[in-house]
């Protein structure tokens, strides 16, 4: 039956949408999306650890389904096919936040290491000396946390243990 024929109250099984896709019919991937993204959404809630990423690995995860339709095996589940991508696009985002985090660590590290340098070393790089400025004017809490977490190393849950304070 050819898709062009089928009324708009009539649904298509996944095999159908994907074949009609696959034949240019541009319709059908929203069809798919109607179908299936509030099951990838769920699937990706329940496993991202921040919320704002739910909606853009969605997306994303349609936007590559969409591009590789072609590549898309006939016969096997769609709605596991998009959750393998969701997945793997969760855990990609999540090592670059990983990398990020650690990266920012270093940086942490290399300027406080400046700025203990710039308290001996006139001769220090001026965005020490500034930073040396900022922090002598931050409140002593603030002040303490800075340095519990930057200078010491502590992690979160020591601080928050230590200063008798929330995670939060």
């Amino acid at each position: 039956m050819a898709r062009e024929s089928m009324t708009a109250n009539e649904t298509f099984n996944d095999a159908e949408l994907i074949r009609a896709l696959q034949a240019g019919d541009q319709r059908a991937f929203g069809e798919l999306l109607d179908l299936h993204l509030t099951h990838v959404r769920t699937f990706l809630a329940l496993r991202s650890p921040v919320a704002h990423l739910v909606d853009e690995l969605a997306h994303d995860a349609f936007v590559f389904a969409y591009r590789r339709i072609g590549e898309f095996k006939p016969g096997t589940s769609f709605r596991a096919w998009l959750r393998a991508i969701a997945w793997n696009l969760l855990r990609q985002e999540i090592q670059r936040v990983a990398r990020d985090q650690v990266q920012q660590a270093r940086f942490a590290e290399w300027q406080l290491a400046e700025w203990n340098d710039a308290r001996s070393d006139s001769s220090a790089a001026p965005e020490a000396e500034h930073l040396h400025e900022c922090l002598d004017q931050i409140d002593e809490p603030l002040r303490e946390l800075l340095a519990l977490k930057y200078r010491e190393g502590h992690t979160t849950n020591e601080i928050s243990t230590r200063l008798k304070r929330s995670l939060a």
